[in-house]
């Protein structure tokens, strides 16, 4: 799976970074190790990413920067500085975790706003999903989702999933779980 492969990548430019002579490695490894990051949403080793490249590598590389208002736009929960921020000529070495972050971060948008809305206006739809007419009308007929006939913006009404059934826990492995966390807390 994809998210495997992008952990394993993680781990492998992680070390090249703690093996690098002196800590400083190539602007291209820590561009990757910053879009990995992004991808995993692991905004927080993301952000000590940022702080540990040298300030002379991030000045004057555009690329890094563009990377750098992504992380802003993701932490800052802004949809539309986002998609702003990731619609970017990409260098082949991180286009593909850029291209399937812009689209992992798409669904799980699309799938959010199945589940929280019961309608939702097309413009606000297409703003938080980055999707033309056309596109929210496949997306929509995809999902099975209703969209009300007549003039822009229309109505769109998700139709909810049926969840999954939700992990039962037994009161005594929840019992043992909370003993257990108690005795943490007192030794």
């Amino acid at each position: 799976m994809l998210s495997e492969k992008i952990r394993q990548l993680t781990l492998v430019l992680e070390k090249h970074e703690l093996e690098a002579p002196g800590g400083i490695v190539s602007i291209q490894l820590y561009s990757e190790l910053f879009a990995a990051y992004l991808y995993q949403n692991d905004l927080a080793s993301a952000r000590f990413l940022w702080k540990r490249i040298p300030q002379n590598m991030k000045t004057g590389n555009v690329e890094l920067d563009q990377m750098y208002k992504v992380y802003v736009a993701l932490w800052n929960n802004n949809t539309a500085g986002f998609y702003k921020a990731i619609n970017h000529d990409w260098s082949k070495h991180v286009s593909e975790l850029m291209f399937e972050l812009k689209e992992k971060f798409q669904q799980e948008t699309i799938a959010l706003i199945g589940r929280a809305y019961s309608s939702i206006f097309e413009n606000v739809f297409a703003e938080m999903t980055n999707q033309t007419p056309d596109m929210i009308e496949d997306t929509c007929k995809s999902l099975n989702w209703e969209i009300t006939p007549g003039s822009y913006p229309r109505l769109i009404i998700p139709k909810r999933t049926v969840d999954e059934k939700p992990i039962v826990v037994s009161s005594e492995a929840q019992l043992h779980r909370l003993t257990d966390f108690v005795s943490f807390l007192e030794n």
